[in-house]
C-alpha cells in the first residue's frame, strides 16, 4: 500500500479545532508549511474502510508542479455523534508516546483537525505488502510489548484534563462493553438451535452460559491492572511489511486498555483464521516472544490473565456468530468448529475462591 514520498514539504504535526468546513487545499496549507494551492496538483483516490463512523479514507498524492516531487498522505474523516471527538483523533494527539518504537513502525501523523461534525486525521501513506499473520507472531509480540512499555507511564498522568480524557477512552466504560463483540451471550439461542440439528453440540449453550460469572471475575481483576494504549484490531489489513519494518496502521479501535489486551486481540485473529493445530503453533511462538519482551515493571501473571480475557471475548463472539456456524456447515467443517468450542471452554481461568 502506498509509495515513497520525496517532496521537500515539511510536516508540522499540527492540531486545530475549526468551527466550519474548509477545503482540502486550506487544510493542507495549515498542516504543511510551504504548501501553496497554485504550486501543487492533487490526485485523490478513495480507500476501502468498514470501520464504524468513518465517513471516508482518501489517499492524496501531492505533486510539486515545479520540481515533480511528490508527497503521499492519507486523510481519514470520522463522523461525530453529539459533537464528541473520536477515540482515534484523541489517540493521535498523544501519538508522540510511540516515537521511539523499534518493533512497529507507525506512519507519521501530519496533524488532526476537528470540526463540530467530524475528526480529520492526516497521516503518511505507507508502502508495503500485507503479511501472513501466522508468520509474524514474534514480531507482533515484541511490538505489542513495546507499545505497552512506552504508553503505560503516559496514561498514568494525573492532571485533571488527562485523567478525564483517558477515563473516557477506557475499555471498561459501559458504552464500549455493550458492543456485540464483547457479549457472546446474545448468540446462545443460535447454539441451542444448532444442538437441535447436531447432537454433538447438545449442552453446549449451558456450558457457555456458565462461563459468564468467571469472565466477570476476570474482568474485575483486569480493570485494576496496569493501563496502556491498546490497538485492539490486529487484522491483516492493518499491518504492512515495508522496507522500513512492520507498519501498524488504523487505530480506529484504540482504547486505554490493560497490559496483555493486545496480545489477546492478535491471538484471537489467528484463532479465527486457522485450524486448532495451526493456531496452537503460532500461540506458543507468540507467548514465548511476548514473555521475553514484557517489561519487568509489569506483573506477568496479570498480563497473561488479561490476554486470555480478551482472547476469549473476541473468539467466542466470532465462533458463535450465526454466520460462522453457517460457513462451517457449508464447508462441512463442523468437527473443526467443535474443537474450537472445546478449546475455549477448557482455557485456563482462575476458579472462584
Amino acid at each position: 500500500m502506498g509509495t515513497e514520498s520525496n517532496t521537500e514539504l515539511s510536516i508540522s504535526g499540527r492540531h486545530a479545532f475549526w468551527l466550519s468546513h474548509a477545503t482540502l487545499e486550506k487544510r493542507l496549507g495549515f498542516l504543511l508549511p510551504g504548501y501553496r494551492a497554485d504550486g501543487f496538483s492533487i490526485a485523490t483516490t478513495d480507500l476501502a474502510s468498514n470501520a464504524s463512523f468513518v465517513n471516508y479514507v482518501r489517499h492524496h498524492r501531492l505533486t510539486d508542479l515545479g520540481t515533480g516531487a511528490t508527497l503521499d498522505l492519507v486523510e481519514k474523516s470520522i463522523r461525530k455523534v453529539g459533537f464528541i471527538t473520536s477515540l482515534e483523533s484523541r489517540f493521535y494527539r498523544e501519538r508522540d508516546v510511540l516515537t521511539n518504537s523499534v518493533h512497529f513502525k507507525h506512519p507519521a501523523c501530519l496533524g488532526v483537525i476537528e470540526t463540530p461534525w467530524e475528526s480529520l486525521i492526516f497521516t503518511d501513506y505507507v508502502q508495503g505488502r500485507a503479511p501472513r499473520m501466522a508468520a509474524i507472531a514474534v514480531n507482533v509480540a515484541r511490538g505489542i510489548a513495546e507499545i505497552e512499555a512506552l504508553s503505560s507511564r503516559h496514561v498514568q498522568r494525573t492532571s485533571r484534563w488527562q485523567a478525564h480524557k483517558f477515563w473516557t477512552m477506557d475499555f471498561f466504560r459501559p458504552w464500549y462493553l455493550l458492543r456485540a463483540r464483547f457479549n457472546f451471550q446474545r448468540f446462545l439461542p443460535s447454539v441451542e438451535k444448532l444442538a437441535e440439528q447436531d447432537e454433538r453440540f447438545s449442552g453446549l449453550a449451558n456450558r457457555l452460559r456458565a462461563l459468564s460469572p468467571t469472565l466477570r471475575r476476570v474482568a474485575a481483576a483486569a480493570r485494576d491492572s496496569q493501563r496502556c494504549f491498546c490497538h485492539m484490531d490486529y487484522l491483516r489489513k492493518n499491518l504492512f511489511l515495508s522496507p522500513q519494518g512492520l507498519q501498524l496502521i488504523d487505530w480506529s479501535e484504540v482504547k486505554v486498555g490493560r497490559i496483555g489486551f493486545d496480545g489477546g486481540a492478535y491471538l484471537s485473529a489467528i484463532f479465527r483464521r486457522n485450524d486448532l493445530p495451526g493456531f496452537i503453533k503460532v500461540r506458543d511462538e507468540f507467548l514465548q516472544a511476548y514473555a521475553e519482551a514484557l517489561d519487568e515493571r509489569f506483573d506477568r501473571q496479570s498480563a497473561m490473565l488479561n490476554l486470555n480475557y480478551i482472547f476469549l471475548l473476541n473468539s467466542l463472539w466470532h465462533c458463535l456468530r450465526p454466520e460462522t456456524i453457517a460457513e462451517h456447515q457449508k464447508k462441512e467443517k463442523m468437527a473443526s468448529l467443535w474443537e474450537k468450542y472445546d478449546y475455549l471452554l477448557a482455557l485456563a481461568l482462575p476458579a472462584e475462591s
